[in-house]
């Protein structure tokens, strides 16, 4: 390398440098969100994805957006001849989007009797409360921080057509249970398709930008879905990441739900996948991450 070039490079990284410390004095609330290139405002829209760009998109865990990701709860389950924890949620804790030990509330939807994320919660000394409406039991304190509620999520208040469940949307069950003006630390999600409805109706709303730190959601496909069912799906997470402006700090597939996938021409993908988000809104860090 010449005298010349090196020059060149000494003072592009100079100028670099300069930028980003004037960012970081002009805005002190710049965090690494920010510095970091927004993976949302660069890839294709969903409406326009491949199925294998689909299945990318959906496994891109990003996880250095979040330095602290811890798991809450989790129980072993053996089956199909596959044996691993099950059950447990990423939480990130980086300052500002963590809960608050001994301060802090937790909505955990979809329990199925399956109760160590909800306990994990209540041992950091959240108030968790928990719905269901497919346990058949009515609501009831499990403990002094676990609150079990008989009703399921939905983009709407409604009765479930067959089975005649209590569903209702996540602002309705926030107000009934008067949380206002508390921010829900974490809103867990394992509703069986029901995320494809509720999660529109939150973003439409306010309600996961105004109300919710971070959010976990198992998502769920059937393996015969088209790829226009594909892209409508995607558009919903693209959506959340772009308008909501929440950041993904984790994509881990569910083991017992791999399958031949039709939009792939038979080949294995998962059916089932657990993302978790947090809200720009509330990360507030001076860390630079380049």
């Amino acid at each position: 390398m010449n005298v010349r070039r090196v020059c060149w490079v000494g003072l592009a990284t100079f100028a670099f440098v300069l930028i980003v410390i004037s960012l970081l004095t002009m805005d002190p609330k710049f965090n690494q969100f920010q510095i970091l290139v927004d993976f949302t405002e660069t890839q294709k829209a969903a409406g326009n994805m491949s199925a294998g760009e689909i299945f990318r998109y959906l496994h891109r865990t990003n996880s250095t957006s979040c330095l602290f990701a811890v798991d809450f709860g989790y129980w072993v389950w053996s089956g199909g001849g596959v044996a691993a924890p099950d059950g447990h949620k990423a939480v990130c804790l980086d300052q500002f989007i963590s809960p608050v030990y001994d301060n802090c509330l937790v909505y955990s939807f979809g329990i199925n009797n399956q109760w160590t994320f909800d306990e994990a919660m209540a041992k950091f000394g959240c108030q968790v409360y928990s719905f269901d409406p497919s346990m058949g039991v009515s609501d009831y304190d499990r403990s002094q921080h676990i609150h079990f509620h008989n009703l399921g999520l939905s983009g709407k208040n409604e009765a479930h057509p067959t089975t005649k469940w209590n569903l209702k949307t996540a602002s309705s069950i926030y107000e009934m249970l008067r949380h206002h003006p508390t921010l829900i630390d974490v809103l867990k999600m394992d509703v069986e398709f029901y995320e494809w409805d509720a999660i529109p109706q939150m973003l439409r709303s306010g309600f996961l930008t105004d109300k919710v730190k971070q959010l976990a959601v198992e998502i769920h496909f059937n393996a015969n879905d088209t790829l226009e069912t594909f892209r409508r799906y995607a558009g919903i997470l693209q959506d959340l990441e772009s308008m909501g402006r929440f950041v993904r700090f984790s994509s881990r597939p569910n083991p017992w739900l791999k399958r031949p996938i039709s939009i792939l021409g038979g080949k294995e993908e998962y059916i089932g996948m657990e993302l978790t988000w947090y809200n720009s809104r509330f990360y507030n860090s001076s860390s630079v991450i380049i």
